[in-house]
């Protein structure tokens, strides 16, 4: 039920410049504030609904009445909010991360730590850690399996792992793959309820609605054979995947079957089958489909449809998909995105951004076809001074078809004007046209901003996902630049008023614009951006089963040179200055990236700054560093490609 995005229709490039109204200036910091409102979810009646919001600079959980009164509003501090879920119709569970060097036996690197917590709405009711105070747990969660009501109490399941002691000795994790365990909300008591895998096995489960293990994956992490047993521990399905591309969707409608999908490795993409929990054939469901989004029933975790790519809704229950076909239909200018629904989806969540709207948060009736506004994601960044959000089609130079999201700057003519290119993450990702809080800050101070979906992106099919393979500093470098050539071709931006800017692959992107490639950039921003491809492999494959190493061939090439196409071991060929922001906090991209790529490049007597971020992680999640990053990047990208 969490943020699943549908993409409007693309919006056809004028051939006249784009003309607004002059619009006042907002304060940069303003871009970097995190959002008024991060995530909001249903109760199950939906007589309430829960708001993970940021007011007057801290961090709350606010719970609206249906109508939009208030009923009460918990502080939750610093913490770094993933996700939020409801208990029923009086508690929250909140699933946070934390930075920290493990004390668990892993080794001496940080490494992000899933927590859970149970906020209790009443003031009877005390709080919940899950797995914090038992002696025999890990102070981690391992993996969110759902929510059930059973036997009239709220249970959690969640992967974890178990602690223990030899005489003498200091607890220690007794396994180090998680095995499943049911919390109950209210107490806290934890029960294991299925056992961790052997080594050298990969395994996962779905939770029936009564609470007990309705299906168990498991794929063997050398070979990728897999299997699917049902609660009775029955296989009813089974095969090989070498890359291990298996991944347990849900269960049915119903709940009596399983839907699953399996990669094809001759270029179909992922192909799902629905085969019934007592046995028998499974058999190709939602073949040939692009899905945006499955629509889970909340507490139950049965998948009652589908959103496709063109944004229509596929339901067995006609009655069903009417009501979500109403909420996709109430009136939108850019993204709008189904947030949340009850299990009869007879009221959403819906939230939109795109022209003229920065994120804007809605109640959604099915019965009366009401949509209420809930709150404002940025309430200070508001109409004109939003920079009109388009897409933007090209080809590349093999031919083949692209898509860019483009931001053009609030008050200026769509002509010749300096541009910034940024890059996604991912690299499997893509870029929608709805408000980019980065995009947007840079459009406010002038530039147009090309986000090019470049192949490899995931929102265009498995064969344009897949032709990124072997192509990081190849085509898919390419693709971006080729982007820069068709925007200059369009009469929209100037080619020599160029900066390339982006975050983890985006960083890497950035920096093999100006290093791999060159004669483009007037400078180049990387914020946690991988500069060395052999120190990723490193990180990435050590240590690791066959199917990771498979998996990381397919990505970068079985025989490629990984050091030709790394920035750091080409920083003698850097031609424009470069700027380094990183979190000192990143376990994704270990700040190890951005020091290596310094030093290369002074050693190549190459301009180049670095930023650091003091406790911050991949994500940029805190305010104040994320507004640090975002002024230090302005400053340098304003000194080297002035938009004015």
């Amino acid at each position: 039920m969490k943020l699943f995005a549908r993409l409007l229709a693309p919006l056809a490039l004028a051939s006249v410049p784009f003309l607004a109204h002059a619009a006042p200036t907002v304060p940069l910091e303003y871009y970097g504030d995190l959002p008024a409102i991060q995530d909001a979810v249903l109760s199950p009646s939906g007589a309430q609904t829960a708001l993970l919001a940021t007011i007057d600079g801290e961090r709350v959980i606010r719970v609206l009445r249906a109508d939009g009164t208030p009923v009460t509003q918990l502080r939750v501090g610093e913490a770094k909010i993933r996700s939020i879920e409801w208990i029923g119709e009086e508690a929250i569970l909140l699933l946070r991360t934390e930075t920290d060097r493990t004390r668990l036996g892993l080794g001496r690197g940080k490494y992000e730590w899933l927590r859970a917590n149970v906020i209790p709405l009443r003031a009877d009711r005390q709080p919940v850690s899950v797995f914090a105070n038992q002696s025999f747990m890990a102070n981690a969660v391992l993996g969110f399996h759902g929510i059930r009501e059973v036997g009239g109490r709220w249970k959690g399941y969640f992967g974890g792992l178990r602690m223990g002691r030899s005489s003498g000795e200091r607890a220690k994790i007794l396994h180090y793959a998680p095995g499943l365990f049911e919390v109950d909300l209210q107490s806290g008591d934890v029960r294991q309820i299925a056992q961790p895998p052997a080594n050298g096995i990969w395994r996962d489960w779905l939770v029936g609605k009564d609470g007990n293990i309705a299906v168990t994956f498991e794929r063997n992490s050398d070979s990728g054979d897999w299997t699917i047993a049902n609660g009775n521990g029955n296989t009813i399905a089974s095969g090989r995947q070498r890359s291990g591309y298996i991944d347990p969707i849900g269960l049915g409608a119903t709940g009596e079957t399983v839907i699953y999908s399996v990669y094809d490795d001759d270029g179909e993409g992922a192909q799902r089958f629905e085969v019934p929990l007592s046995g028998g054939e499974s058999a190709p469901v939602w073949q040939d489909t692009y899905i945006d989004q499955f629509f889970h029933q909340p507490f139950t975790g049965h998948i009652i449809g589908i959103l496709n790519d063109n944004g229509a809704a596929k339901l067995a229950d006609t009655a069903m998909q009417s009501r979500i076909e109403a909420a996709l239909n109430s009136p939108s200018g850019g993204v709008t995105e189904l947030n949340a629904w009850t299990a009869d989806l007879s009221a959403f969540l819906l939230r939109t951004s795109g022209k003229y709207d920065s994120g804007t948060w809605y109640r959604f009736t099915a019965g009366d076809g009401q949509r209420a506004i809930i709150g404002l994601e940025r309430p200070a960044i508001q109409g004109p001074v939003i920079g009109d959000v388009r897409t933007f089609q090209y080809k590349a130079a093999d031919g083949l078809e692209m898509e860019a999201v483009l931001t053009l700057p609030p008050g200026k003519a769509a002509k010749n004007l300096p541009v910034i290119m940024l890059p996604h993450g991912g690299p499997t990702a893509h870029d929608e046209p709805g408000f980019d809080w980065w995009a947007q800050a840079f459009a406010a101070h002038g530039y147009a901003v090309m986000q090019p979906n470049f192949r490899g992106s995931t929102g265009y099919g498995a064969a344009f996902r897949d032709a990124g393979n072997g192509e990081w500093g190849r085509k898919m470098q390419s693709d971006i630049s080729d982007g820069l050539r068709a925007l200059a071709d369009a009469g929209i931006a100037d080619p020599d008023r160029a900066c390339i800017v982006g975050a983890s692959y985006g960083g890497y992107a950035a920096l093999a614009g100006v290093t791999l490639q060159n004669g483009l950039y007037r400078c180049a921003v990387s914020v946690n951006g991988v500069s060395d491809l052999p120190l990723l492999a490193r990180d990435a494959v050590q240590g690791s089963s066959n199917v990771v190493e498979r998996n990381f061939d397919t990505l970068m090439g079985k025989e490629t040179d990984l050091s030709a196409l790394s920035p750091a071991r080409n920083a003698d060929r850097a031609d424009a200055p470069v700027l380094l922001i990183h979190g000192k906090d990143d376990t994704v991209v270990p700040f190890e990236h951005a020091a290596s790529m310094e030093d290369a490049l002074k050693d190549a007597g190459k301009p180049v700054k670095l930023v650091s971020l003091a406790d911050e992680d991949h994500w940029l999640s805190q305010a104040e560093t994320r507004k640090q990053m975002l002024s230090a990047a302005m400053v340098f990208v304003r000194k080297h490609n002035p938009a004015d």
